[in-house]
């Protein structure tokens, strides 16, 4: 039986609920990152006022520190967090990009720098499953070769394969009972091949028939144009089964999300909101804006007029803009609210237009604001 059930269309775009062992997600969704266990600067509580339902978690960082031992003494990740809602956890394959990571790759799997004492980790498509099911996540993902951005063709193929076979081997250690504490985990796959639609669509198709769950697509939001996401998102679903559930990895911005979902996608994630928001950049309905920036020292109007947080409600413009200047963390925690309520209210607004049939309507009037400027 398939986890995801599709409930309306409208064009490309749909609804759905995805089915985890912590309720029905309606999709389309977007998943803040609580890396370490919690979203940046914002509390739980909080996520939840916003009607956010599900996190994403790093499974790697989670299994260095704080260490799958106490996490497993709490009871599994989600009561370790505090977290009652869906949860997913990434494999390692993001930190592939990053060099503070050193990654190196062969074919038992990447060998990583722990960050934390800079000691060498070894994470194999086995283990990596192993973690991910040891933290009780809702739903985990296969251990995936995520290359560079600007990579060529031949280094892009290398890496779709080199996914597959990681992804075969995920998927048996899964399926493997005495290694199956979690039984109601759902295990994604991941496509990979860059802006090159034919290697996407045969990683995709090689992945759909080994049964994974769903298959996401990755690599994304690391340098590409958008067009060509966009792209490869609708050639992709040429391939997959309708009731696949499309999670775009890595995309936050109104914009990305907006179009995504104009082209079939289902559910994503990002540090975008919370990390521009630790940058002063704010979304708004009228297009984004730099608070720091000396237009905004003496105007007492909120962030956004359209805006129902309690960020907008209750402060300035001017007033943020001086917590920024002078550094004060209530800052980050103020905007990154913001921030995250703004992509919260924007996924619920999409979601209410595709089942009224006015996605496309939507969809231009939000453009026509946001891209203004």
């Amino acid at each position: 039986m398939s986890c995801f059930e599709i409930t309306h269309e409208n064009l490309l775009a749909r609804t759905g609920l995805l089915k985890t062992a912590h309720g029905k997600i309606e999709t389309p969704f977007f998943m803040p990152v609580a890396t370490k266990g919690s979203v940046k600067n914002i509390a739980h509580g909080q996520l939840r006022k916003m009607d956010i339902d599900c996190l994403i978690s790093n499974a790697f960082i989670n299994y260095l520190k704080p260490g799958l031992s106490l996490i497993e003494k709490a009871g599994g990740l989600h009561k370790f967090m505090s977290w009652d809602k869906s949860l997913f956890t990434d494999s390692g394959g993001f930190q592939l990009i990053l060099d503070h990571f050193n990654p190196k790759i062969t074919e038992k799997g990447v060998t990583l720098t722990n960050p934390f004492d800079k000691s060498r980790e070894l994470i194999s498509p086995e283990v990596s499953t192993k973690i991910q099911n040891s933290l009780g996540s809702d739903v985990a993902m296969v251990l995936d070769h995520q290359p560079i951005f600007g990579k060529s063709r031949a280094n892009y193929l290398d890496s779709a394969i080199r996914t597959i076979e990681w992804a075969e081997r995920c998927k048996k250690t899964h399926d493997t009972n005495e290694n199956k504490t979690n039984k109601g985990q759902l295990l994604f796959g991941i496509a990979q091949g860059g802006n090159h639609a034919d290697i996407r669509k045969n990683c995709a198709l090689a992945l759909n028939k080994l049964g994974f769950d769903s298959v996401a697509l990755g690599g994304f939001g690391i340098g590409e144009a958008q067009e060509d996401m966009y792209r490869i998102i609708r050639e992709v679903k040429t391939v997959l089964p309708k009731n696949n559930c499309t999670y775009v990895m890595g995309i936050g911005s109104p914009i990305e999300l907006l179009n995504a979902v104009a082209n079939g996608a289902d559910c994503f994630d990002s540090a975008y909101p919370t990390r521009m928001a630790r940058h002063g950049k704010i979304f708004t309905h009228g297009g984004t804006i730099q608070i720091n920036k000396s237009i905004h020292k003496d105007s007492f109007d909120p962030l956004d007029k359209e805006c129902a947080c309690f960020v907008c409600k209750e402060h300035s413009k001017a007033y943020l803009h001086h917590l920024f200047k002078t550094y004060e963390q209530n800052a980050h925690i103020l905007l990154s609210h913001h921030n995250i309520h703004f992509i919260a209210k924007l996924m619920k607004q999409i979601r209410i237009a595709i089942k009224e049939r006015e996605f496309d309507k939507f969809k231009k009037n939000f453009e026509r604001g946001y891209l203004s400027k």
